[in-house]
């Protein structure tokens, strides 16, 4: 690791009013990072690479900081369209570093538009505001940005994260005994070589599945906006493809690692579990206390760095210093199994009787995901249309195929120790006995929760559905036959069900809902 001796006549010089170009801003302050500095206008931020090299970072040599100021343009205009301006020339002349006017070329600054902090979810969060619709749209802006994302298979797989953990215990050894102790070190590294090892068909299947993408690589709240109803992202990872082409869910797994260490596990499940419907992968789950692990110690082992950097102010290397302990203990963390072992909720109904309006309701009070059964039909139809004019959503065969997945998804996501809701009609003894065959199988306590509420009030809801846009493809024609057929749930044990009467506020049946499952 090689840290060169700050640039203190740049630093000085850009952060005076008269070195950029009109309008000349009123005032000028300075960020530091571990890789760069960040002078922040009263409208631009304009970010000049340190001359560092970390290894897996290197901005050594003007040529290098060149290109990598073009990449972080080129690459964070995908998730921020509108905010990276372009690259700027740093010119020295006898008055100094500037970023107008003439002179020699010495640098190279990213022009970005200045985004108000108070619309990023780190800002939100702090206020108390970071809702789950954020999160909701959030994962659907990243569900749209890896669908278009290009695949590269030889940074996937057991083998290069085997690499990348060696590197990181080598990089965080030198820290061992101050900010983390050589038992807890000891643990987390051989922990997670042993998951590598036991997981290696899994992890290599991920990549077989087309599931490493070209990613953002550094997926942190401090770089998440809200805007305009839209979801912006900056601050990818421009200094090495090796950190941005990674599993979609590790990229995902950032922000929610970040969401656990602010003590918001609440927000990180719904955000995954948004995440997983988005894409139509629940299988990541078994592998996720390993991403969210990892997350915590690459954040650890930059505070650390910081921490280390001899130019960094004093008051900001003792936050650093306290920031990479509670890190590699949210690491540990990851790696012991859960105090309370998962649930299994499932609520069931005919055709608009409120079961995922409750559903959802559930997953934003306690943040376990969501299966359901109309995202579920959708995308097994998608990929495997019937033959015919059309894929009919709820023929028959479709109809088991959707059970069958829903639950084979809900499996995944109660082996990595995390609870799970299913949302589907569930009307027949058949497919309830599934259900409990599941619960059986994982030791998760099933609670069924069948929704009910008058005929009308179902059309009613049926009506207004048809009015607009809506998950389920269900309509009023639905309705008459749901009814018939469904079949009351009257063979499930009292300790294992409950009827909810949706004519009531959800608000109002909710509570009683969550007094059986915690």
């Amino acid at each position: 690791m090689k840290i060169e001796a700050p640039a203190s006549d740049l630093e000085e010089d850009l952060r005076r009013p008269d070195r950029y170009p009109p309008p000349e801003p009123t005032s000028v302050s300075l960020e530091t990072t571990h890789l760069s500095w960040v002078f922040l206008t009263d409208t631009d931020a304009w970010k000049v690479k340190r001359p560092v090299d970390f290894g897996f970072a290197d901005y050594s040599t003007l040529e290098r900081r060149r290109h990598f100021c073009e990449e972080e343009v080129r690459l964070n205009r995908r998730l921020a369209p509108g905010v990276y301006l372009g690259v700027w020339p740093v010119r020295r002349d006898s008055r100094g570093f500037s970023l107008t006017g003439a002179g020699d070329v010495v640098d190279y600054a990213v022009r970005m538009r200045r985004l108000p902090r108070e619309r990023s979810a780190e800002g939100l969060l702090e206020e108390g505001r970071l809702m789950p619709e954020h999160l909701d749209l959030l994962a659907r802006t990243l569900s749209d940005f890896y669908e278009r994302a290009g695949t590269l298979e030889q940074f996937g797989g057991a083998d290069p994260l085997g690499r990348s953990l060696k590197e990181n215990a080598d990089q965080v050894e030198s820290f061992v005994g101050d900010l983390i102790g050589i038992d807890e070190f000891r643990g987390l590294r051989d922990w997670h070589g042993a998951f590598l090892r036991r997981n290696r068909d899994r992890l290599d299947a991920r990549v077989a599945d087309g599931r490493i993408r070209e990613g953002h690589g550094d997926l942190r709240l401090e770089h998440v906006y809200f805007m305009e109803d839209r979801a912006r992202v900056i601050d990818c990872i421009d200094f090495n493809e090796r950190f941005r082409y990674l599993d979609a869910a590790s990229d995902a797994a950032f922000l929610a690692m970040e969401l656990e260490h602010r003590r918001r596990p609440d927000l990180a499940g719904r955000f995954l579990g948004q995440f997983a419907a988005a894409l139509n992968d629940f299988d990541f789950y078994p592998l996720l206390d390993f991403y969210l692990s990892t997350k915590a110690w690459v954040r650890a082992k930059v505070a650390c760095f910081v921490a280390a950097d001899p130019t960094t102010p004093p008051a900001k290397r003792d936050r650093k210093r306290l920031e990479a302990r509670s890190l590699f203990t949210l690491a540990t963390a990851f790696t012991r199994p859960p105090v309370r072992g998962p649930r299994l909720v499932a609520f069931g109904g005919p055709v608009a009787s409120g079961k995922s309006t409750l559903a959802d309701g559930l997953s934003r009070a306690l943040g376990y995901p969501v299966v359901s059964s109309d995202s579920t039909r959708k995308f097994l139809a998608g990929v495997d249309p019937l033959a015919g004019g059309g894929p009919d959503l709820y023929a028959f065969d479709v109809t088991e195929r959707v059970y069958d997945e829903i639950l084979r998804r809900a499996e995944r996501v109660l082996e990595s120790g995390r609870s799970a809701i299913l949302d589907a009609t569930f009307g027949r003894r058949l497919h309830r006995e599934k259900l409990r065959g599941l619960s059986r199988k994982t030791g998760a306590p099933l609670l069924f929760v069948e929704t009910r509420c008058d005929p009308e009030t179902a059309r009613d809801r049926l009506r207004k559905r048809s009015l607009g846009p809506s998950v389920s493809d269900a309509r009023e024609g639905f309705l008459e036959r749901s009814l018939r057929d469904f079949e009351p749930a009257r063979e499930l044990p009292p300790e294992e069900s409950m009827v909810a009467d949706t004519e009531a506020a959800p608000a109002r049946v909710l509570p009683g809902i969550l007094d059986r499952i915690l």
